[in-house]
């Protein structure tokens, strides 16, 4: 695009180990205008999110490798500071909802399996509120 016919377009990542359903996703996002990167992993994530620096990060919540909790804590000592909206199988009561809502960056969290349009409206809600 050309001087001021610019439109900016948010960043989003997609961390997921399952292939299909992260490639899925970042396909969606992508059509809908967003910028994105996806990683496979909670350390690919971290490796990558300092570079890419997104404004919002779908996260898996049952992954190989680092748990959630460890990919927060080490998200503090990077220069972004995305939302983060948990993609998870497990079915939190309004107790748990709140706990989940006070670590670190998490906005919200969509159960899985979800339908698309319902996490594209959640990941908007979440972008719009930057504006």
């Amino acid at each position: 695009m050309k001087g001021g016919d610019e439109v900016y377009m948010s960043k989003i990542m997609v961390v997921d180990d399952e292939q299909d359903l992260r490639e899925m996703i970042n396909l969606m996002m992508t059509k809908e205008g967003y910028e994105t990167e996806m990683a496979e992993h909670g350390t690919d994530f971290l490796e990558k999110i300092d570079v890419f620096q997104p404004e919002l990060v779908t996260l898996d919540v049952m992954m190989p490798g680092l748990t959630t909790r460890e990919i927060l804590e080490n998200l503090k000592e990077k220069k972004s500071n995305p939302k983060i909206i948990l993609l998870t199988v497990v079915r939190f009561s309004d107790e748990e909802r709140a706990k989940i809502l006070k670590m670190g960056n998490i906005v919200d969290y969509v159960t899985k399996p979800f339908d698309l349009e319902v996490l594209m409206n959640t990941v908007k809600k979440h972008l719009d509120n930057n504006k």
